[in-house]
Formats: structure tokens, C-alpha cells, sequence
């Protein structure tokens, strides 16, 4: 987990069926918590205007904790009052750290049915996925995909 700690900055892009494209730029944060197997994240998106201004489009705040060997759980509050539940595994591939987490529960939004995200970090980028299924579109299509690199 060590080489996941620190700030990532970089730009995205969201698409969905039922949504506007748009591009975001994506600070995203992983502190790690002394003594135990706990990390937090933090997460911040702003959209990217042709004329170049931006705005606040998204911020969550959680948590990653080893719950079980290579098990993991990823707790986050988001901005718009969804809460989510992940859990997924942490492992090593030659040079690559990959994250996979699917969602096992959301609370304040009845819209979501299933998420699911990637992430792999290799040397000082990381580029993530982010997969959904919402009531509006039941099949699970890329929301999400960034690449982000390590920053201040």
C-alpha cells in the first residue's frame, strides 16, 4: 500500500449513457494511518469548461481497511449523499500495484444498482477505472477512466 500513499493529480474523463460527457481534472489522495491497516482517500474532481474555467463536480471521503488477508473494504461518503461500501483485493503484479473493489452495498441513492473500480499504480502514475449500473441503464458500462500522477 505504501506506493499508492500520497497525492495523485491528473484529468478524467466521465461518460455514461444517461449523462453529458465531460472532463474532469482529479486530486486524489491516500493517507496512510500509523499502526494499523487503514488508510484514508479522498477525492476531489473539478469539470474542465471549453472556456477553461471549472467547478466542483464530485468529492468523496472514506476509508480503505484490511479487513481479511488480502481482503479489503473501501467506505466512502460522497458529495451528492451517496454512501458506498467496497470490497475487493490489493496485489502486486511485477511492477504494478492493482486495487479491485465492487460494490456490496450503497445507502441514499436508489438509483445505484452496481460499481466496481481498477486501479493500478506503476512507478508515479496511476490510471484508474470506474464501471456502473444504475436503474436507468441496469447494464455496467465505464463511467470513469483517468491517469493521474504522483504530485505535491
Amino acid at each position: 500500500m505504501e506506493r499508492l500513499h500520497g497525492v495523485w493529480l491528473g484529468v478524467g474523463a466521465a461518460t455514461y449513457p444517461t449523462i453529458e460527457a465531460a472532463r474532469y481534472r482529479d486530486e486524489l489522495t491516500f493517507r496512510p494511518h500509523a499502526g494499523d491497516p487503514i488508510t484514508q482517500v479522498e477525492q476531489k474532481t473539478w469539470r474542465l469548461r471549453p472556456d477553461g474555467t471549472e467547478s466542483l463536480l464530485h468529492w468523496e471521503f472514506g476509508f480503505i481497511r484490511q479487513i481479511e488477508g488480502a481482503t479489503h473494504e473501501w467506505i466512502n461518503a460522497q458529495n451528492n449523499g451517496r454512501v458506498e461500501v467496497m470490497k475487493g483485493t490489493i496485489s502486486t503484479a511485477g511492477e504494478r500495484l492493482i486495487l479491485r473493489f465492487e460494490s456490496v452495498a450503497f445507502a441514499n441513492d436508489p438509483r445505484m444498482r452496481e460499481a466496481a473500480r481498477e486501479l493500478t499504480v506503476v512507478g508515479d502514475v496511476l490510471r484508474y477505472t470506474m464501471t456502473m449500473a444504475t436503474e436507468a441503464h441496469p447494464t455496467a458500462v465505464i463511467h470513469l477512466e483517468a491517469e493521474l500522477r504522483r504530485g505535491g
